[in-house]
């Protein structure tokens, strides 16, 4: 009787197996009546791909309690059900790794990635793996489209399968031709961010999850996939709201993982969100810069080698690593107007720019950022500065920013703007009450005056003689007595001639000199050279930018002005003669 009970339940349950088989059986039925009822979730609904996929895994556990219900387990069912279970260890030759996601997968311009850094832990774990999917490339921020590949570290497998702006929906919608094209061993996925941010529902976006691994499975039922938390944002507007759904999703993650996991195909959780600081590691509201993505990285290598036996833990302490574009501008100044227009090559991932500018002589200054609107023309960004001083050396050092990460600034750029000099003054001339004028030059912004004393002396022409001591007729015969005593005068002199009338004295001058004493000094320049190369000038300070000068000096002296524009010193005018 008893071997007839045995053979009879063993039948039963044959039947009952064998009638999970038949179409009767499912009609009416949906992929939950696979869950246990206490692991049920109302989060996730497959569409019609997915649940064939379920419908695969769960005739795949059917014939597990077949062969359970015929003790092919063990000796009793209570023991097996105990064992932990346990997961598929990796398969056999190079494996296939592939990212899928949004935004936060893919990246955009000028960044590493979180799959570059990913790629570098298992590379330097010694793993034989490669990177697949159908794109290699990132966002372009420039060009608000897919495209870009100025990875900041190219060398890497770039391939993945993730699209900027993606929603879950569309990811599992194209998640089967990918798969089933490029047959990876492992789906790293991280995704979801874009329609929470725009107010999705977090169990919708948990469903929209859940397809992407059953459809997925329908070409690869041995995938296994890891499914990363998500990162909470910081500067949405509505960050407190946007964040509660964040954790809801990431707390369903938990649920998901369970309810889709089988033997063959395991499903597990990399806990992005752990010490992930968004004020910090985002590089705008949302997406990571290179600490974030650091942190990403980390967090699915980890769930790589635990439980799934890929490669190692990442190790901690984490790199430090700075955010921000990493190539510098490479800036030229070129006179422009009133100002510098300074110019640069757009650099990759670049939001924003900053410029600095210090004056470095004469007078130094501190370094400030100027409060300019960078102008974008093609791949070309510029700036014009104003208000700068001729003569003077400045330096500026270009920013690059990606939102608000700061990244590798340029070389100093050395500039000594408008250093042409003005021309001297013309036509100086001296007013009736001794002011000196000239003409306004036009590039000038102040004057300068040097003077120099005449040099005055007599000149030869104007000195007189002194009048003479002796004169008339007398004054050249000799004083009586000093002629020979021995000569007798004659009885009677001889007669005499007539003398001639004596000159007529010369005509006095008008104003004649008193006696002894010289005319006036004439006054003349020393010789025909400027400041500079003649002696004695001596400048009197700038006169500010009127053109005229009151006389600050007594006596005849040369008059020399000459231009200024700013610090740069121009040219000379011609001298004036001034007689004070």
């Amino acid at each position: 009787m008893q071997d007839q009970r045995d053979t009879e339940e063993q039948t039963s349950r044959w039947s009952r197996a064998s009638a999970w088989f038949t179409a009767s059986h499912w009609r009416g039925r949906t992929w939950r009546d696979l869950v246990p009822a206490r692991a049920r979730s109302r989060r996730f609904e497959p569409g019609p791909l997915g649940l064939l996929g379920v419908m695969l895994a769960a005739m795949a556990v059917t014939l597990l309690i077949i062969q359970h219900g015929s003790g092919g387990f063990g000796e009793s069912g209570e023991e097996a059900g105990d064992q932990p279970a346990a997961f598929p260890g990796p398969p056999d030759g190079e494996l296939r790794v592939m990212p899928v996601g949004d935004g936060l997968t893919q990246g955009s311009s000028g960044d590493h990635t979180w799959r570059y850094h990913l790629w570098s832990h298992l590379d330097g774990a010694d793993v034989d793996f490669s990177f697949v999917g159908p794109h290699d490339d990132m966002y372009s921020l420039e060009e608000d489209g897919h495209g870009d590949h100025n990875y900041a570290e190219p060398d890497f497998d770039t391939a993945h399968a993730a699209r900027w702006g993606q929603s879950v929906d569309d990811m599992a919608d194209g998640i089967a031709e990918s798969a089933a094209e490029h047959e990876p061993h492992y789906l790293l996925i991280l995704a979801g961010s874009d329609d929470l941010l725009s107010g999705g529902d977090p169990d919708l976006v948990l469903e929209g999850i859940g397809e992407t691994v059953s459809t997925a499975r329908v070409a690869l039922e041995d995938a296994r996939f890891v499914i990363g938390e998500l990162p909470r944002v910081e500067g949405t507007g509505d960050d407190t709201a946007v964040n509660e759904r964040i954790d809801r999703f990431n707390m369903g993650l938990v649920d998901l993982a369970e309810q889709l996991s089988s033997g063959s195909s395991p499903v597990v959780i990399a806990q992005v969100s752990e010490d992930y600081a968004p004020e910090f590691d985002n590089w705008d509201e949302a997406h990571p810069n290179a600490r974030g993505e650091v942190k990403i990285a980390a967090a699915f290598a980890d769930a790589l080698a635990d439980p799934l036996e890929v490669g190692e833990p990442f190790p901690r302490p984490l790199p430090e690593l700075s955010a921000g574009p990493r190539t510098p501008p490479d800036p030229e100044a070129e006179e422009a107007g009133d100002g510098l227009r300074i110019s640069w090559d757009q650099v990759p991932g670049a939001t924003d720019y900053r410029v600095e500018q210090r004056r470095t002589e004469p007078e130094p200054d501190d370094a400030a950022v100027l409060p300019l609107d960078v102008e974008r023309d093609g791949g070309r960004r510029s700036v014009l500065v104003e208000s700068l001083l001729s003569g003077a050396a400045y330096e500026f050092v270009v920013h690059p920013y990606k939102g608000r990460d700061a990244g590798v600034g340029s070389d100093p750029l050395e500039v000594v703007y408008d250093d042409d000099p003005p021309p001297g003054p013309d036509t100086l001339s001296v007013r009736a009450d001794g002011t000196v004028v000239w003409d306004e030059v036009g590039s000038a912004s102040h004057y300068e005056v040097w003077v120099r004393t005449l040099d005055c002396s007599v000149s030869d022409d104007s000195r007189r003689p002194l009048p003479s001591q002796n004169t008339g007729p007398e004054s050249g015969r000799a004083p009586a007595g000093e002629h020979d005593q021995d000569h007798e005068a004659p009885a009677s002199p001889p007669p005499e001639s007539p003398s001639p009338p004596p000159p007529a004295p010369p005509e006095p001058d008008e104003s004649p000199d008193p006696p002894g004493i010289a005319a006036e000094p004439v006054c003349e320049p020393r010789d025909g050279q400027g400041p500079g190369e003649g002696e004695g000038w001596q400048g009197q300070g700038s006169v500010g930018s009127d053109p005229l000068w009151g006389p600050t000096v007594s006596g005849p002296h040369e008059v020399v002005v000459r231009s200024y524009r700013d610090y740069v010193p121009g040219g000379y005018s011609d001298p004036v003669l001034l007689e004070a």
